[in-house]
């Protein structure tokens, strides 16, 4: 038997989710059977997604649902070798037996940071590839506005555009991210929708209107893309985050 703690959803968030609608429970983990092994979580990852599912999907007073990357302590499956690192979604656990069933070993580069492999290496990059390239049917070249580019998957898809040759102007909610993405990702034009009129900032920020907009946001954000999209333009919807928390906010422009 191991001693472990799970990170559970104790009650159904009401708007933004507080400390205490979580709890960190201690856990006893079965020694290890013949064809399992036990896992030593390292990271964990959060995401926007998790968010819907707290209102039904996700159980209560169970581990929370989510995908993380561990290493393997102790075998007794010949599929896996102690010390190996896999990928898996047993959800928010420290420590956990599995039948080996659902977890991908991971190859990892020694000169990349564990994280990549969660982020821009994981279903973040893959969202971001799938929906820009074969959802949003990028072109070299062409314009693309991408909301809450400071993001995980919102920062994949504003670089891979920057790679395409694409003119990229992206939003954000704090001046620090909105210098990161022009520093470091190098965005045409960064608009912080805190400080600035994002309708007015957006059109002045996409003389050339808008080819792809990656939505991640919905409501505001949605309502000043649409006036500002190309003839033969797409809007491939990743997420409407703005709606997560219960209200959000409405499309109002619709019929312009």
């Amino acid at each position: 038997m191991t001693d472990s703690r799970e990170i559970h959803l104790v009650r159904r968030p009401k708007g933004v989710p507080v400390p205490e609608d979580f709890a960190v429970v201690p856990a006893t983990v079965a020694a290890t059977g013949d064809g399992e092994v036990r896992i030593e979580t390292l990271i964990m990852s959060v995401d926007p997604y998790m968010r819907p599912r707290l209102n039904a999907d996700q159980a209560l007073d169970t581990p929370l649902l989510g995908g993380g990357i561990g290493r393997i302590v102790e075998s007794r499956n010949p599929r896996y070798a102690e010390g190996q690192l896999v990928k898996h979604w047993a959800g928010f656990r420290e420590t956990f037996v599995s039948n080996g069933q659902g977890l991908a070993p991971l190859e990892r580069d020694p000169a990349l940071p564990l994280s990549v492999y969660m982020h821009a290496l994981g279903g973040t990059g893959i969202t971001a590839y799938g929906g820009l390239l074969d959802i949003g049917k990028l072109k070299d070249g062409e314009q693309v506005f991408v909301s809450t580019a400071g993001g995980a998957v919102g920062s994949v898809v504003a670089q891979i555009a920057k790679l395409k040759g694409c003119y990229v102007v992206g939003s954000t909610g704090s001046d620090d991210k909105a210098q990161w993405l022009r520093e470091e990702a190098g965005l045409d034009a960064v608009i912080n929708y805190k400080t600035q009129n994002l309708a007015t900032a957006l059109e002045a920020a996409t003389p050339k209107g808008i080819d792809v907009y990656f939505e991640n946001v919905g409501g505001g954000h949605l309502d000043a893309a649409l006036p500002r999209m190309n003839t033969y333009g797409r809007i491939p919807v990743c997420g409407m985050i703005s709606t997560y928390n219960g209200g959000g906010e409405g499309v109002t422009g619709l019929f312009n």
